[in-house]
């Protein structure tokens, strides 16, 4: 049992003191890591997070031992899904679950996550389960049952020292994944080859540093001028097309590691880069580095900081492939709905936010796809001016990466 991160309840707590909610009940699984420190590893996991501090997870009775192991839960209560021809219907002993919870902790009013968060390229399997027979239902256990969807986003996206380390460990699994796509992306490979490869190097991460579980949905693997120059788009998926020389491949991928996530872009050049596409590539870190110069805690907004990174790249000339924002929240997800570094976002940056730096550039010249790129890294917003920590610090060029 791992210990509680006390930082990370405390914030729930008083989140709940604000609201006047006796607890949150939370089904969705970037919640449920975010409330218990456990991936939930299942669909039908609820935690029930109470004002006086006390955590419940209600789990189907296979996941009981990794509940006990893996979570720091005060009460775990398990039903019996799935256990030979005896077992029961989930959704209604979760409800019978959640009304114990009621009786035994005496909660009159709550608030839920009703509703998800899509703007993701990919998701875990159980993220697409919605509950909605569960949530209908909550106002007939609680005197009051409220959505607290923007209450419970707004608390967890400022992480936690603890939930910082995690996020290391999970951009290490990522950078494995970079390793291989820049071994594998070479001449005839087939973008589908190169995506499996990603994916059996973040696997094989399973092991480092007590790290039980990773993820990855196959990357997205786009190569050539026709599918880099629409790679500002949401879903590029690998295909049988072959690498060819001079192609630009770029790769988008999320990455997680217990519950927590790494979104990362990288593009390379078959052979060697030309000299505009050097000249992209350094207006594009430039970009970034231009952003997060500017940092000021608690006074850069997602506007300030998108228009510094746009403004670089318009200066080096390249203003015309400017597409997209500057970048979005990450963590307990691929992509969070907070903050947002983009043109018209108002909301202040702060320190514990943990967001992606991701400019890119796409050109097309009548119609005509010219190719594009992408950096993207994600970074954790600090306490003083310009303070950033990079946790994807590793290789971003447009060529294989040299040892030594």
């Amino acid at each position: 049992m791992p210990p509680k991160d006390l930082e990370r309840l405390t914030r729930i707590q008083q989140a709940l003191r604000e609201n006047q909610w006796d607890a949150f009940v939370l089904f969705h699984p970037d919640n449920i890591v975010m409330a218990s420190g456990m991936l939930p590893g299942s669909t039908h996991v609820v935690a029930v997070l109470t004002a006086d501090g006390q955590v419940v997870l209600i789990t189907p009775w296979w996941r009981g031992e990794y509940a006990r192991q893996e979570s720091w839960a005060d009460e775990i209560s398990t039903f019996d899904w799935c256990r030979g021809f005896s077992g029961v219907e989930p959704l209604a002993a979760m409800f019978e679950k959640l009304a114990q919870c009621r009786e035994r902790y005496r909660l009159e009013t709550v608030g839920y996550d009703a509703r998800m968060h899509h703007y993701s390229p990919t998701k875990l399997p159980s993220e697409s389960f919605t509950y909605d027979e569960v949530k209908v239902r909550l106002p007939e256990l609680f005197r009051s049952a409220a959505d607290a969807t923007n209450v419970v986003n707004e608390v967890k996206s400022r992480k936690t020292a603890r939930e910082v380390e995690k996020l290391r460990l999970a951009h290490h699994v990522a950078k494995a994944g970079v390793e291989a796509f820049y071994a594998h992306a070479i001449e005839g490979v087939r973008e589908v080859d190169v995506a499996a490869e990603v994916s059996y190097a973040v696997l094989k991460q399973v092991g480092y540093s007590g790290i039980r579980y990773t993820y990855c949905d196959p990357p997205q693997i786009a190569s050539g001028a026709a599918r880099t120059s629409i790679a500002d788009t949401m879903s590029n998926h690998a295909t049988e097309k072959r690498l060819s020389a001079d192609d630009l491949v770029m790769l988008e991928f999320g990455v997680q590691a217990d519950g927590y996530w790494a979104d990362i872009t990288r593009t390379v050049v078959v052979g060697s880069p030309t000299d505009r596409q050097l000249r992209m590539h350094e207006a594009i870190v430039a970009a970034q580095n231009n952003a997060i110069a500017a940092y000021r805690p608690g006074q850069s907004t997602g506007d300030t900081l998108c228009h510094v990174a746009w403004e670089t790249m318009r200066s080096c000339g390249f203003g015309g492939g400017i597409t997209h924002f500057l970048g979005h929240g990450l963590g307990f997800a691929y992509h969070e709905d907070r903050p947002t570094l983009g043109s018209g976002e108002s909301a202040l940056i702060q320190a514990g936010h943990v967001t992606s730096v991701e400019p890119g550039l796409y050109f097309f010249v009548d119609g005509v796809p010219q190719g594009g790129m992408r950096v993207e890294d994600n970074v954790v917003w600090g306490e003083s001016p310009g303070q950033v920590e990079v946790l994807s610090d590793f290789h971003r060029g447009l060529s294989r990466a040299t040892s030594g």
